[in-house]
């Protein structure tokens, strides 16, 4: 069982709790977005979840030694006006991809945006950010991260795309440790946020795995291919376009070359 009362002393949390079966964690963190007085950050987290969910209609693969936890801010609280949220997403993944640096630092961590994490060309984590309706200005972000789980018996689908920290290095890892790493590391990126001084395009590049890849974008507005150039200093995904570079907010990405 999780040491809640470290992640409270260690990190930006402020309440947190722990289950050792739940649905999803998302789902119990739009419950308590319903309470105006909720403390934030909220974290909950469980070992085992029965309805797990990722994008669209996505489920996550619920298996032992996997990381899973929901975090719910108050996004004021926090200082990001909403312009801010999708950087404050990418830094989301990014603070998830510099965390398995610094426990595999030999590692070939990457970003797919807007918050996939690879290892190699294989999905680690996956992390889904939802806004509740009746909670004006709160987000609620579920991450999945794949660490001390054994991908040997995972159905025949996720074996070729989705990899673990232990399945990469062979050792097992303290879920604590990688909990409480994470979460300072996302406090670090959130006050460079708020400080208007973080460069987050740069930091971004390092570990882009779209750039210089044609890829094919899936949104709303339809479907496009076309050569990536990264991402802007909004977080928008940068597309070349006829006209020059185009920006792109939203949707499923995926390399095609």
């Amino acid at each position: 069982m999780i040491d809640l009362s470290q992640l409270v002393a260690e990190s930006f949390v402020r309440r947190a709790e722990w289950h050792v079966e739940l649905n999803s964690t998302n789902t119990r963190a739009f419950e308590l977005a319903a309470d105006p007085a909720i403390e934030t950050p909220y974290l909950i987290g469980a070992t085992t979840q029965s309805a797990g969910r990722g994008r669209g209609t996505n489920r996550w693969w619920d298996a032992d030694g996997t990381l899973m936890f929901s975090v719910l801010f108050d996004m004021a609280a926090m200082g990001l006006l909403q312009s801010e949220w999708p950087r404050f997403s990418l830094g989301t993944a990014l603070s998830v991809a510099e965390t398995i640096e610094a426990f595999l630092p030999h590692a070939d961590v990457g970003l797919k945006w807007p918050n996939d994490v690879w290892v190699g060309r294989q999905k680690v984590c996956g992390i889904l950010i939802e806004q509740p309706e009746r909670a004006a200005g709160k987000l609620v972000v579920g991450i999945g991260l794949n660490v001390n789980t054994k991908f040997s018996n995972a159905p025949d689908d996720l074996r070729g795309i989705a990899t673990s920290m232990h399945d990469i290095s062979g050792q097992s890892f303290s879920i604590q440790d990688v909990l409480v790493r994470l979460l300072q590391r996302w406090d670090i990126n959130c006050a460079a946020q708020r400080s208007g001084e973080w460069d987050l395009r740069r930091l971004w590049s390092r570990l882009c795995v779209l750039s210089g890849h044609q890829v094919r974008i899936t949104s709303a507005g339809g479907e496009q291919t076309a050569p990536c150039h990264g991402i802007a200093d909004d977080g928008a995904l940068l597309l070349a376009g006829r006209d020059g570079v185009n920006r792109c907010y939203a949707g499923t990405v995926r390399i095609v070359d």
